[in-house]
């Protein structure tokens, strides 16, 4: 079974490769400079950044690329307009080819040319199409000392081992639950190393279209874990030995638009998790990621009824790691937004409770679940259910996001 999934997903990724493809697009830019190579250059240049957008570094070489490959072409000795040249190889695929529109030479009073290029740029189609949502980075947590005392020996264990396993975790909740367009802050040196092979001449011009290619995140998650230790006790009775094991941690979360570096949401996890016998630590790793992404959920994205079928077959518009199969869901109605009398932003609030939900079945995009409680008549589309208490944890509670002046009301109703 595992072989035939492994066979599936490679050979979706081989249909996407074969999907992706660079585009050309046409731009008609004036460059201005103290000579013509450097007005022909800044005129290549402005095509590029009004195409695919430049970073500061990679502008200034790219400039000096192109008033090289200015100097060596025929408009140096004729400076007119009409002449063509194809430079995909030498700019290495930042500008496939271009035409001279007009040539203006300096005036009296004037020191500066000006040229005129109609300029065609490649560009590389990603994959991932009509991708609307916003993006979100999530950054290993700090951590307030080198180790934790968190095993099952009560010996200590690395603290950056223990972070980067809980970010990825909360980074693959977040990716399940297609709600974000997650972006990848790891393998630093992976991807500097390939950028560098797609900029080198052992790749054919066309790959270079893939580079400056990386998106901004939106929002970033970033947090502090205080502490994380295991409590072991040990007790006899009648000659048995029985140990318990109580994993405690304590850690702070911050969602921050990167744009303005406002903080968006904050919240604090400080409780205990107890552990069955032959769990490791990541079982609470895991559950921590849990309740920092159901946390972040709740207030962007809560769960919502999808579609009506029957009252055994109620669509909630999330699953995978969201939603669990016995997990209860209090019913609302779609609820309304009032205003903050003392700062004047809006707060939507929940509407009144209608039943119980209970999670039947738990699919990749979304759930389904039966009503157990309620009138299947008053269940309606988007609205809201909040999760009860599962089992071991205490009932979550409804949190309404601090929303911030210029916060967009789409897609995140902040």
């Amino acid at each position: 079974m595992n072989k035939i999934l492994c066979y599936a997903l490679l050979g979706m990724l081989f249909t996407l490769s074969a999907s992706a493809k660079t585009v050309m697009e046409s731009r008609q830019t004036s460059g201005y400079g103290s000579s013509y190579q450097e007005a022909l250059a800044a005129a290549l240049l402005e095509a590029v950044r009004q195409v695919r957008g430049l970073e500061i570094g990679t502008e200034k070489q790219l400039q000096m690329e192109f008033q090289q490959i200015a100097t060596g072409s025929s408009e140096t000795t004729t400076a007119k307009a009409g002449v063509k040249e194809d430079i995909y190889t030498r700019s290495k695929g930042w500008v496939d080819s271009y035409e001279v529109v007009e040539v203006i030479k300096p005036q009296a009073g004037k020191s500066s040319w000006e040229v005129i290029v109609l300029a065609n740029i490649p560009k590389f189609q990603s994959d991932i199409k009509n991708d609307t949502r916003k993006s979100i980075a999530i950054m290993p947590f700090r951590f307030a000392t080198a180790t934790f005392a968190v095993n099952d020996q009560g010996k200590t264990t690395n603290a950056y081992q223990l972070s980067r396993r809980l970010k990825d975790r909360i980074q693959s909740e977040f990716t399940q639950s297609r709600k974000f367009s997650v972006l990848n802050r790891d393998y630093g040196e992976e991807f500097e190393s390939e950028t560098k092979l797609l900029s080198s001449k052992n790749v054919p011009a066309s790959e270079a279209g893939r580079l400056g290619q990386v998106l901004g995140a939106d929002f970033m998650v970033v947090g502090n874990i205080f502490d994380l230790s295991t409590k072991v006790e040990r007790s006899t009775f009648y000659g048995m030995t029985e140990t318990k094991m109580v994993d405690r941690i304590d850690l702070s979360y911050q969602v921050i638009e990167v744009a303005t570096q406002k903080v968006m949401w904050a919240d604090t996890v400080s409780e205990e998790f107890p552990r069955k016998k032959g769990q490791k630590n990541t079982v609470t790793l895991d559950a921590v990621a849990s309740i920092v992404v159901s946390g972040v959920m709740d207030v962007i994205y809560p769960v919502k009824v999808m579609d009506v079928a029957s009252k055994t077959e109620i669509y909630l518009n999330q699953g995978g790691d969201r939603v669990k199969v016995g997990d209860r869901f209090e019913l609302f109605t779609k609820g309304r937004k009032i205003t903050d009398p003392d700062t004047g932003m809006p707060i939507k609030v929940d509407g009144s409770r209608l039943g119980e939900l209970s999670v039947l079945s738990v699919l990749p995009k979304y759930a389904i679940a039966e009503l157990v409680d309620g009138e299947i008549k008053q269940v309606q589309k988007g609205a809201v259910v909040r999760l009860k208490a599962r089992e071991g944890r205490s009932a979550p509670v409804s949190k309404e996001v601090r929303p911030t002046a210029g916060s967009s009301e789409a897609p995140i109703q902040w």
